[in-house]
């Protein structure tokens, strides 16, 4: 990873939230995962090292919303953190950054499996939906780490568990998300992890749906062919030759 560079030479901070802001950003500690540029205006996430040495479960990846006025010789920075890549990709386009301009461009570890995807896409495009309340950051040696949140479109199960798992050997990592009733069933599976993770019901349906697409698919596939009479073997086809030397 190489380090972060919030082009700021020369200029001013444009307010007091900004000059809180910079006052706690070191440039040279992060480390830059993904950085999109609009103009004048960049969105970046990126890896603060440092947060080891802080407070335990200090978020280690950083999301900076910067937005410079050359014209003024000011900037406006804002920053979040997050203990899940996902989420600080979220919330920098919930600020206006477009979703697909904030892949990782350093050498991360990559999803390693479809469900993984389809979880990070959940979290990117869940606007104001979810609603993260407790995380425990992954740092050092540490291969497991979590996002807990609270979804607000479900009634039932309204605590969710984004549960990230590395496996460095693969350089790859899984994320899956789990859904609860209330907190008290989602701390103990934290602590004890006796059973597997209850499934979130948005995956359930795309698993129900994926099932009966693929039984329809075997149904299709079974049917004669149009024209065919019931209970008569159908026409042989005559290929082209040219079509059978290929086959």
């Amino acid at each position: 990873m190489k380090d972060t560079d919030f082009r700021l030479d020369g200029l001013e901070p444009a307010d007091e939230q900004s000059t809180h802001a910079y006052d706690r950003t070191w440039a040279n500690d992060y480390q830059m995962i993904s950085q999109h540029d609009m103009g004048e205006r960049s969105f970046i996430v990126a890896f603060d090292p440092s947060a080891t040495w802080d407070v335990p479960d200090t978020p280690n990846l950083v999301s900076f919303d910067v937005v410079r006025d050359s014209g003024r010789g000011t900037f406006s920075l804002h920053r979040s953190g997050h203990a899940t890549f996902a989420f600080a990709q979220r919330w920098l386009i919930d600020r206006g950054c477009p979703a697909d301009a904030l892949a990782p461009i350093a050498d991360a570890p990559r999803p390693a499996d479809e469900l993984t995807v389809r979880v990070e896409d959940r979290i990117r495009h869940s606007g104001e939906r979810l609603t993260v309340v407790g995380y425990q950051v992954i740092d050092g040696g540490d291969v497991e780490g979590w996002s807990m949140a609270v979804d607000r479109q479900d009634e039932e199960l309204p605590v969710r568990l984004f549960f990230e798992s590395l496996q460095p050997d693969q350089y790859t990592y899984t994320l899956r998300e789990g859904a609860f009733a209330h907190w008290d069933a989602a701390d103990a599976w934290l602590e004890n992890r006796s059973v597997p993770l209850p499934e979130a019901p948005e995956y359930r349906l795309d698993a129900q749906a994926l099932r009966t697409s693929a039984a329809l698919s075997r149904t299709t596939a079974s049917l004669p062919r149009a024209g065919a009479v019931p209970g008569t073997p159908a026409a042989p086809v005559d290929f082209p030759q040219s079509l059978g030397k290929s086959l």
